[in-house]
């Protein structure tokens, strides 16, 4: 279900360009699958960080990458929580994720 975002950066470069494709992506799947809007929403903002703190601005890899490793770590485990169709699972994988985030913020 999430894994098209990833799919998106690695076919895209993991560049600027592809995190703007991947939060479009994201930003559309919220308003068409109403059950995983929530993922997708967060993951949406997520990658718009992304883009925001780096537009205009070089990229080092190692930076990158460690933003590509995180988010994969969070798409995969939306996507075991939504498998496992367990909603308190979803909720803690959300709660999770935007715990990280928030904190990040600080």
């Amino acid at each position: 279900m999430f894994t098209p975002l990833l799919e998106t950066l690695a076919e895209q470069g993991n560049g600027i360009h592809a995190y703007r494709a991947a939060s479009q992506m994201s930003w559309q799947k919220a308003a068409e699958i109403p059950d995983h809007a929530a993922a997708f929403y967060l993951l949406a903002t997520t990658i718009d960080a992304f883009v925001d703190r780096h537009e205009r601005m070089p990229l080092m890899f190692a930076e990158v990458k460690q933003s590509f490793d995180t988010l994969k770590q969070e798409i995969e485990a939306l996507g075991a929580a939504y498998a496992a169709g367990d909603p308190a699972q979803i909720l803690e994988a959300l709660n999770k994720i935007a715990a990280t985030r928030a904190a990040e913020l600080d």
